[in-house]
């Protein structure tokens, strides 16, 4: 086989997060989303690539734009994207995608479904939570829906997404998968102060 799809199988995904969520009174919710498909892609062809499969894409770097079915596409530099499935139901369009860029000129797949854990923050005070822990200012109106922070959080290198603002915010955390029981530890902790 001259292409292997390793996220093919999402029912086979686990999460290396080894601590148990526990109860929380806060008003921040978060969720590990590490399972859900998603995959990257870098070089110069990978607007036109995503264009030609109906991907909408952000027009500038650090943008993110949440398409009607649960798709995040992720626009971290002129040249590199990353479509999430954030609602875990289009895993089909991620496979359809990793296996169609086979062998595109200029088109190069990132393995982010592998290198990266991904939190889901939902909750009112999550940019109060953020102050504490973030490096950069990520209220509004400066960091607003769509926005993305490649910043320290908690001491960790992440990928901040704000994927809604105002009474119903909502946020993405991406960072190295390994440092997972860490920041999770971290993150609940700091949303726990918000109750």
């Amino acid at each position: 086989m001259s292409f292997f799809n390793v996220s093919a199988a999402p029912n086979f995904r686990r999460s290396i997060l080894t601590i148990k969520p526990t109860i929380t009174t806060s008003t921040i919710q978060l969720k590990d989303a590490s399972v859900q498909s998603r995959v990257g892609f870098r070089g110069k062809g990978v607007e036109a690539f995503l264009a030609a499969h109906q991907v909408n894409v952000p027009a500038e770097p650090n943008q993110a734009i949440m398409m009607e079915q649960g798709i995040c596409i992720l626009r971290l530099s002129n040249s590199e994207f990353w479509v999430i499935d954030n609602n875990n139901m289009n895993h089909d369009l991620i496979q359809t995608l990793e296996q169609s860029s086979a062998g595109v000129e200029d088109v190069y797949r990132l393995y982010c479904q592998h290198s990266h854990g991904v939190f889901s923050l939902t909750g009112a005070p999550i940019r109060d939570m953020f102050a504490k822990v973030c490096g950069v200012d990520l209220s509004l109106p400066g960091f607003s829906t769509g926005s993305i922070a490649q910043t320290s959080v908690a001491r960790i290198n992440a990928i901040v997404v704000c994927l809604s603002a105002g009474e119903s915010e909502s946020f993405l955390l991406l960072f190295d998968v390994a440092s997972s029981d860490y920041f999770w530890e971290a993150i609940s902790d700091s949303a726990a102060e918000f109750v």
